[in-house]
């Protein structure tokens, strides 16, 4: 379901309309959609709403499209933008949406669907508006490795969502899974504060994916697919219902957890851990994982860690990413293994571990050695993490041109 476009309405007095232009969406020349938007801008006038970041202060949606003076500091540290006011926006006039590139999804390698199911948010980052969300990353970079992926979401009936639907049909993929709230929830929304590459989240609540709907469609879409899913989107007794219901049809379940304090359950994050099929942590998480699951953690060792969880846990295969110091994968039958990571200049690590992921589980599902699919994985994360914005388009020449650390 498409969201219906909004009412148009005349300005209320005072209100000051202004161009939405793709600048101020993010999409200079370096992003993942310069070539998926229409050029015209979008005119917008503020109306309020409400949200909350995790130290209880009201956020708006979106920061980046309070007003024209606010747009002209894209590009300047975010100390440098002014504070966020309680606004969202509504659209009142509409460009023709000629010009749009549709990407072309590639022949699926394998038989096995891929359904992901979770936020689909926007992500402020100081260069703009992105399109984020890891299971809407994971799936964007699945498909351009030519796995087709259904996206399962829910976004607001408002500008946001519909841009939602329009850059992922732009990316080719599968969108008749997300739905639209027609409560007056807000698309889901992240004010990302980078300390060099390195991000740190202010996530909006309540979002219009903390209320994902266990219908009948969403059990199809998810009935013997491999699906993904993380913790973030649990956050919800809704979406967390829904999730339930998808993961309990899936043939295969990959559940990344993705610690975001507060919304952090340990009991809810054990139990998806357990059985599964692929379980992604990266260093940070291992740790805590153990010590929910009462394991002793001994400093410094790593690989006895993760190997203890991982026989706690009984899942198929767990992944642990370091960072820019590669990863280990561990599997029943295969064994352990690790990669060192490549050498490169971040820029925004934003995404980076959901692109890990997709080539990761790509690779997985077309057959290939734990070796040669965990230094696929590693080479996309690194490739990534030197883009701006979590989904930017591969560069086959780029990615393969990068040096492995010794």
């Amino acid at each position: 379901q498409t969201p219906a476009p909004g009412p148009q309405t005349q300005n209320p007095p005072n209100a000051k309309p202004f161009n939405l232009t793709r600048e101020a969406l993010g999409t200079c020349p370096k992003s993942p959609f310069s070539r998926t938007l229409n050029p015209k801008p979008l005119t917008l006038i503020p109306k309020p709403t409400h949200g909350k970041n995790r130290d209880g202060e009201m956020l708006s949606a979106p920061s980046m499209l309070l007003s024209s003076h606010e747009c002209s500091h894209l590009g300047k540290p975010r100390a440098q933008f002014p504070r966020l006011g309680r606004h969202s926006y509504h659209r009142v006039a509409r460009p023709a949406c000629r010009g749009i590139r549709q990407a072309v999804r590639a022949a699926d390698t394998s038989a096995e669907r891929v359904t992901v199911i979770g936020e689909a948010l926007w992500d402020s980052l100081p260069a703009g508006l992105f399109l984020g969300g890891a299971p809407a990353n994971v799936a964007c970079h699945l498909n351009e490795l030519g796995r087709a992926a259904t996206v399962i979401s829910r976004v607001g009936n408002d500008e946001l969502g519909r841009e939602v639907f329009r850059r992922l049909q732009g990316r080719g993929l599968d969108t008749s899974g997300i739905q639209v709230d027609q409560g007056g929830v807000a698309t889901g929304f992240v004010v990302v504060t980078m300390n060099g590459s390195i991000p740190s989240y202010d996530i909006v609540q309540p979002s219009a994916w903390d209320a994902m709907e266990a219908t009948e469609d969403l059990v199809a879409a998810a009935k013997g697919a491999v699906v993904v899913y993380g913790s973030l989107a649990q956050r919800d007794a809704r979406s967390r219902a829904a999730i339930t219901a998808a993961a309990a049809a899936a043939s295969k379940r990959v559940f990344d957890v993705n610690i975001r304090k507060p919304f952090v359950d340990p009991e809810l994050c054990v139990e998806h851990a357990k059985g599964c099929w692929l379980l992604k942590l990266n260093d940070e998480e291992l740790p805590e994982m153990a010590g929910w699951l009462g394991l002793e953690i001994i400093p410094g060792d790593d690989r006895a860690l993760a190997e203890t969880t991982f026989a706690a846990l009984g899942c198929e295969m767990l992944c642990v990413t370091r960072g820019g110091n590669g990863a280990a994968l561990i599997s029943k039958d295969r064994g352990y293994v690790e990669h060192p990571g490549f050498e490169v200049d971040a820029v925004d690590t934003v995404g980076a571990g959901d692109s890990f992921l997709a080539a990761l589980l790509h690779a997985l599902l077309e057959g290939v050695d734990l070796a040669p699919a965990l230094e696929r994985a590693c080479r996309m994360g690194a490739f990534v993490a030197t883009k701006q914005g979590a989904t930017p388009l591969h560069d086959a020449a780029g990615i393969s041109a990068l040096v492995a650390k010794a």
